[in-house]
């Protein structure tokens, strides 16, 4: 009885060689899948991330359909040049958000009395789910951080970014509150030029990556060269693949500096934090570049290099001017690229 006992079990059990050819398979298996996994994941923020700049692209069209002008990055009276509230805050109640904007005291020069409270709200509809996270509010040591914000303004595909909003060819530009210098850009003033589906309006960005060692991180942070290499750019809305790439040689060998606090404010200090330019292409092979660097808030001085970034695969998400969302790759033609940062070249924009 035993004897048959023992055969029965042996005849049902498995060998050592089968068990380790069947953990084999499922690890290929799961080899196999993984990745599809990790792609379809990928494709849903990749998507959650169009959503959200459709949703900016809406309520930047109603609040231009309401006020009769486009919103812009404004300098309170009596601070400094570079301390632009983003033109985020003048679409909240677009967004559904007019609690938060309540809480802004838009009479104050003094933009750091509500840094820590309604400036320190993070949003998901500034944030994509792709990005890494910004360093947190109270966490860098040179300060200006904040809840993050992944999307920023289109300035012009020039290689100025802040001071004379007149000298930015952009959707979105910069200008001192109220009618100081009444500078205010319309829908029509790009619908009249070059189109609003032929014109960026925002897309992508990354924050810093909140270190403080000897040296900046690719692709995230700004790095610093000086002014020279961008005073000798010929034509300053246009700079030349050659130039760039002078700029950017300087920027990832020998920078004079970096920060790291960028892409962490939706709200203050717009320049890198909430704005971009095209005069790179997306993802630029070069770390983001600025010429004098810098009193803390990431990029506070006249000229730059900063294109979208994403950490999508080949590309950025980006809303134009009708409200439209397209998908730029990163090997779009340059100049076609300058051409849709601009909004009044006059130029056939071509493919992108």
């Amino acid at each position: 009885m035993n004897t048959v006992l023992a055969k029965k079990s042996s005849k049902n059990g498995f060998t050592l060689v089968e068990l380790l050819v069947v953990i084999a398979i499922i690890g290929v298996l799961i080899g196999l899948l993984l990745p599809a996994v990790q792609a379809a994941r990928e494709s849903g923020r990749r998507t959650s991330c169009a959503n959200n700049l459709k949703q900016l692209g809406l309520a930047t069209h109603t609040y231009a359909d309401g006020t009769g002008k486009l919103p812009r990055n404004l300098n309170r009276v009596g601070s400094n040049m570079w301390e632009n509230t983003s033109g985020l805050v003048t679409i909240l109640p677009q967004l559904e958000q007019i609690g938060l904007f309540q809480q802004f005291d838009v009479n104050k020069s003094n933009w750091g009395t509500t840094y820590n409270t309604p400036m320190n709200t993070k949003l998901g509809a500034f944030l994509c789910p792709s990005s890494p996270v910004a360093p947190a509010r109270g966490t860098h040591p040179w300060g200006f951080d904040g809840p993050g914000s992944n999307y920023g303004w289109s300035t012009g595909s020039g290689v100025r970014v802040v001071w004379d909003g007149r000298s930015l060819n952009g959707m979105i530009t910069y200008g001192y509150d109220g009618s100081q210098d009444g500078f205010d850009l319309r829908l029509k003033d790009t619908a009249n030029a070059d189109g609003l589906s032929k014109t960026l309006l925002a897309a992508e960005t990354l924050p810093g990556s909140g270190q403080t060692g000897s040296s900046g991180q690719y692709p995230y942070d700004i790095f610093y060269i000086g002014n020279g290499l961008f005073n000798a750019v010929a034509n300053l809305e246009f700079p030349t693949a050659t130039e760039l790439d002078a700029i950017g040689n300087a920027a990832r060998t020998s920078p004079t500096g970096y920060r790291s606090n960028n892409g962490t404010m939706w709200a203050w200090y717009a320049a890198t934090h909430s704005s971009l330019n095209t005069a790179a292409p997306p993802n630029w092979s070069f770390p983001s570049a600025g010429g004098d660097c810098c009193p803390g808030g990431a990029h506070d001085w006249g000229v730059g290099i900063l294109p979208p970034r994403s950490n999508h695969i080949n590309g950025v998400n980006a809303v134009l001017g009708d409200g439209s969302v397209r998908f730029i790759n990163n090997s779009v033609d340059l100049i076609t690229f300058q051409r849709l940062g601009s909004r009044n070249d006059g130029r056939a924009l071509g493919d992108f």
